[in-house]
């Protein structure tokens, strides 16, 4: 057997001299998207990389090998396309300067949203993350491989739908899992049936972890919803539009919905317009009313009016009902003819016979009016009386008195907790927060922020970007800023604070900041064989920040490429020094990338006096894109003419350069 290699679509191995995948039928000639990192490239001389499985506005994920264990892997790597672009044959990243702030900010966060998750790898239906690096200007998170199928493909397979009974099987450990999520203080907010895979033991395992801003429209990122699943606050990125457990607890009932009645829900966006939405009860009889409701009620609109918290929805999903009580009939009494008729009786003195020789005849008996009863003993009669009264009684009137009792109670109880507690006073302000044993993570402000009695503490904004601070603390507090330039602190970084860290302010408070503007200078860099993007970086490490890229009027020239630069309508070279302080700014020349890149051709003619022949030489040369602001024609330089040469002249030989003028060294036939 021959060498062997892996398949870059299944990750299976087989031998070398196969060009197609004996397993999955991969092609390996099939091109792959310039965009994505290429299949086979290999990340920290470990991980080889194959096809690309899914892309969304956060980054990209593929399928992998770890050479050094053989086993597969899931690569996820942080590339949001809107900020970046991939430099062309390498896997490397390049960022736009002008977006690198928040390019730099959202990967932060994604790095923290991977960090809380790997914290949890001990839970068996969360994706184990075996790994976390930064390499390429990005940063990468290898998970587990993990077989199975999504759970849209499962229920096609299923006849479209699942009973409640087979749901009280497969979701209660979905619900634990999204329980201690919430318990972490991480947010899914994708919950749906292309995010929860079921695997060959039956587990249902949730995926698709992202940052906030990709689950929310209008968020800073090229936002990923799943329509029907999404809750209605995720369709809008204002403050009011709060998100929390209770977004969760919308996808969750949802995706309920979706499994007992084989149908998708109708999504948020549109119910808010008209709400239409059928009770799962109504599609499917054999839903379980409690159950039907409680999928209803955490699929409200409103958040607030919403079930909040996932072990709120289990306990309403999983109660039992409570089973009407029957009445109880009321029991004849008896009628007037035998009473009247018994004592009658009585009146005239009957002799008086043991009771234990008449057997008590049945009502039937009782109610015909000329039956006269047997002799029996008054008490006999009164003891039958009491238990009619004691059959009366049902359970309800027996726990209905305590009940009302203990509710008054307990009322009593919380308007006295509610008139004694201001009374009481304390001094240390963060004790007046208002607490709850609930697991929600968000509230009403951002979650560094903590009000108190209309006050907001001031976070700590030292070392943080200013554009993402001004709208995250939107309506907070008003900030004035002072720009300066620091050699040692990145452009838009804030550098201080007026208003000490841990105070409390008023909302809508003036805060001063000082934030910088980048180096004050550096040296311009060469511009050779380097790409518009690969320049601007240059540009950024070498401290110039106060430049304009402008499109090069010509329409021809080697396409991406720098063509001149200029300060104040002069040309500079490269390895002058530039300052930002002065107020100028440098202006970077580019051919576009759609421009044609056209070649000069130039013939030449060399007439000797000893030979009656010409030779021509043609000579090609690649034309350098012309200085900015040329007058350049738009079209290709015309042809060499096509007349015969002159006769050759009987002085020495004579070299004519080409029409225009080519630079060379002198000698003949070298330009």
């Amino acid at each position: 057997m021959g060498d062997r290699r892996f398949c870059y679509r299944c990750m299976e191995e087989y031998d070398m001299d196969q060009h197609i995948c004996p397993h999955c039928g991969f092609d390996e000639t099939t091109p792959h998207n310039a965009n994505f990192i290429a299949p086979g490239t290999i990340l920290r001389e470990r991980y080889l990389i194959g096809v690309l499985t899914d892309y969304n506005g956060e980054g990209a994920s593929y399928i992998g090998v770890d050479l050094s264990t053989g086993c597969k892997i899931k690569l996820r790597e942080y590339m949001p396309a809107i900020f970046c672009t991939r430099v062309k044959g390498k896997a490397t990243i390049s960022v736009n300067y002008n977006n690198l702030a928040k390019y730099k900010a959202f990967m932060a966060e994604y790095t923290e949203l991977n960090k809380s998750l790997a914290r949890l790898r001990n839970n068996s239906n969360i994706e184990p993350i075996l790994d976390m690096f930064a390499d390429n200007n990005t940063t990468y998170t290898v998970f587990e491989y993990a077989e199975g199928e999504k759970m849209l493909d499962y229920l096609k397979d299923n006849a479209g739908e699942l009973s409640w009974e087979q749901a009280t099987i497969l979701f209660p450990p979905l619900f634990t899992t999204i329980g201690i999520l919430h318990n972490s203080g991480i947010i899914h907010r994708a919950i749906s049936p292309d995010t929860i895979y079921i695997t060959a033991k039956g587990e249902l395992k949730p995926s698709g972890f992202c940052v906030s801003a990709v689950r929310t429209v209008g968020a800073g990122l090229e936002h990923e919803l799943f329509k029907g699943y999404a809750a209605p606050e995720q369709y809008s990125s204002s403050s009011s539009s709060r998100q929390g457990t209770w977004t969760d607890v919308y996808g969750v009932s949802a995706l309920l919905y979706r499994c007992l009645t084989g149908c998708m829900p109708v999504d948020s966006e549109s119910r808010i317009k008209n709400d239409d939405l059928c009770e799962p009860s109504v599609l499917n009889p054999s839903i379980p009313a409690h159950v039907s409701k409680a999928i209803m009620d955490g699929m409200k609109l409103n958040g607030t009016e919403r079930i909040q918290t996932i072990t709120e929805l289990v306990t309403r999903l999983f109660e039992q009902p409570v089973a009407p009580v029957k009445p109880v009939a009321p029991v004849a009494s008896a009628p007037a003819s035998f009473v009247n008729k018994r004592k009658e009786y009585e009146r005239n003195d009957a002799p008086r016979y043991p009771q234990e020789q008449y057997e008590r005849p049945v009502q039937g008996y009782y109610e015909a009016a000329d039956n006269y009863p047997p002799p029996m003993r008054e008490r006999r009669y009164r003891a039958n009386e009491e238990e009619y009264a004691v059959e009366k009684a049902s359970m309800v009137d027996r726990i209905k008195v305590p009940v009302i009792i203990g509710v008054l109670l307990f009322l009593i109880f919380l308007v006295l907790m509610v008139l004694i507690k201001p009374l009481l006073g304390s001094n240390n302000p963060s004790e007046e927060l208002s607490s709850s044993s609930d697991t929600n993570v968000s509230s009403e402000v951002p979650g560094d922020l903590e009000e108190v009695s209309g006050n907001t503490e001031m976070p700590d904004l030292v070392g943080k970007f200013y554009s993402l601070c001004q709208e995250k603390y939107k309506g907070y507090f008003n900030f004035v800023v002072e720009y300066v330039y620091d050699s040692n602190t990145e452009a838009d970084m804030i550098m201080e604070q007026d208003v000490e860290k841990g105070s409390y302010i008023e909302e809508g408070s003036t805060v001063n900041l000082v934030v910088s503007k980048g180096p004050e200078g550096g040296t311009i860099p060469k511009f050779d064989n380097l790409s518009v993007s690969q320049y601007e970086n240059e540009l950024k490490k070498a401290g110039i920040s106060n430049y304009s890229l402008v499109k090069s009027s010509n329409s021809w020239g080697i396409p991406d490429t720098i063509s001149q630069l200029q300060i104040d309508g002069k040309s500079v070279s490269p390895g002058t020094y530039f300052s930002n302080k002065e107020g100028k700014k440098l202006i970077v020349f580019y051919i576009s990338k759609d421009a044609s890149y056209v070649p000069q051709t130039v013939t030449q003619t060399t007439t000797t006096s000893a030979v009656t022949s010409v030779v021509t030489t043609t000579v090609t040369v690649a034309t350098q894109a012309p200085t900015d602001p040329p007058v350049v024609p738009t079209d290709p330089p015309a042809p060499p003419p096509t007349d015969p040469p002159a006769p050759p002249p009987t002085d020495p030989p004579v070299v004519t350069p080409p029409e225009g003028g080519v630079e060379g060294n002198g000698d003949i036939g070298v330009w």
